[in-house]
């Protein structure tokens, strides 16, 4: 039953994905109006959704494969014989070009540290050239340097966290009108991109997460028969990824604890707060199951009991997979990105917001059905109640979100002189192209090395 918990949302997270991908991608094209860096972000939230679903398609692929898989196939070498094919290709390479977006996100929204005429140029180049770099490189190297790949994403931990800083201290200390549109769209960012990191926030400023970490790679070892990773990736990239993490994190809460003593709680404090108490929950589970957790490096592997497992799926995967766009929807939806007042796109976004309520649903229903003896009619009849439900208040909900929307663009312009760069049209075009050039490039590069037999 805990086997069942994990990845359990893989498929569901792999259509959703693609599917909100695809419909900001429409919303974004008919955004004409928009601010240059609005439109830009959207375009690359789209992107990075798109992409984000094929690499999880990728992933249900290979999870699929080894449902089945006892250790003896392991050890005869069927796991490698997947870990070394075109889905695991594919995988990486997807992730590799979803972090060169991620890596420019930070560069243009809220607040565009690039404002010169030639920005989507720039930012189109870095792009090309990290993704046609970093892809094979990758694969070459058998992703044993991943968390050193990981690395360009650390930019937007740089560049965000000082955002957040600037303005929420110019809200709470110089009572800066509107600030808090900036502030709060900057924490939603990096909650959307590094949710999945910060809820191990203490066990990661503890370096109590690196157990985990000897535990993977002495499994590899097992598996495929060679080191799954450098030491210098293992020994300074994971180590200074962790730290960062587990730092920026407490920049974020006490940052709230901060703005909630003078202008009172909201639901970024409380989101906060749930993650404090996760990563409290996470260090003392790691304390708990240690003896579990270094038994590979120690003596032989155990198995992590069912309860453990469970809590892993109802934390790491609901943040990674379903909190992680829903964030990032909330952020297209409520900070004016795409356009939602003409009727195409209130009908867009209304299939939009369904979709996500629908789908969190269903999907946290199956999760407590894998841990929970639930019969079927009875979480049937759960999730019929809660489609009659969001029917019902589907539009409610999305005509709050349309009414009360901040515009974090429009912030900073009252707060700060800024230059508006004038864009071409076409250049959004060429940028989207670009994108997809990278996704075929990538995906070419898994199918050739695969039948080239690169690492057979």
């Amino acid at each position: 039953m805990a086997d069942d918990a994990v990845n359990a949302l893989l498929p569901v997270a792999a259509v959703v994905h693609i599917a909100l991908g695809v419909m900001v991608l429409i919303l974004v094209q008919r955004s004409l109006e928009k601010e240059w860096n609005e439109r830009f972000a959207g375009y690359i939230i789209s992107w990075m959704m798109i992409i984000l679903g094929l690499m999880y398609t990728f992933e249900t692929i290979i999870d699929l494969k080894i449902e089945d898989f006892t250790g003896q196939d392991y050890l005869e070498g069927d796991f490698a014989e997947i870990y070394y094919s075109s889905y695991k290709y594919g995988e990486k390479a997807m992730e590799s070009v979803f972090l060169c977006l991620a890596c420019i996100l930070p560069l243009v929204y809220p607040y565009p540290i690039l404002q010169k005429d030639n920005v989507l140029k720039v930012t189109t180049a870095i792009i090309i050239l990290l993704g046609v770099i970093i892809i094979p490189l990758d694969i070459f190297t058998e992703f044993a340097n991943r968390d050193m790949k990981s690395m360009i994403n650390w930019v937007c931990y740089f560049i965000w966290l000082p955002i957040y800083l600037r303005f929420l201290i110019g809200e709470v200390k110089y009572d800066e009108e509107r600030a808090r549109e900036v502030s709060a769209v900057a924490l939603l960012l990096l909650l959307g991109l590094k949710v999945q990191l910060l809820i191990f926030w203490l066990q990661n400023l503890t370096g109590l997460s690196k157990v985990y970490h000897a535990r993977w790679i002495v499994e590899d070892g097992v598996f495929l028969g060679t080191v799954s990773q450098t030491e210098i990736s293992t020994t300074f990239f994971t180590s200074f990824g962790m730290t960062l993490s587990g730092l920026a994190f407490l920049i974020l809460f006490f940052g709230e604890l901060w703005r909630a003593y003078y202008k009172g709680i909201n639901g970024l404090t409380v989101s906060m707060s749930i993650i404090f108490i996760v990563g409290v929950i996470w260090f003392l589970l790691t304390v708990v199951v240690m003896d579990t957790a270094t038994s590979c490096v120690d003596t032989i592997c155990q198995q992590f009991n069912q309860t453990f497992i469970d809590w892993f799926a109802f934390t790491y995967q609901v943040a990674i997979y379903l909190l992680a766009p829903l964030i990032f929807m909330f952020v297209l939806l409520n900070y004016n990105i795409v356009d939602t007042d003409s009727k195409y796109g209130k009908s867009i976004t209304r299939i939009m917001v369904l979709l996500l309520l629908l789908v969190a649903t269903s999907s946290l229903i199956e999760m407590v059905q894998i841990v929970l003896p639930i019969p079927e009619m009875v979480t049937s009849a759960l999730f019929a109640g809660g489609v009659v439900l969001f029917i019902g208040w589907e539009e409610k909900i999305m005509d709050k979100m349309i009414t009360d929307k901040s515009n974090s663009v429009e912030a900073i312009g009252s707060i700060l002189k800024i230059h508006n760069p004038n864009i071409d049209n076409k250049e959004y075009l060429v940028f989207s192209i670009v994108t997809v050039s990278l996704i075929i490039y990538g995906l070419l590069l898994a199918v050739l090395f695969d039948s080239m037999g690169i690492h057979k």
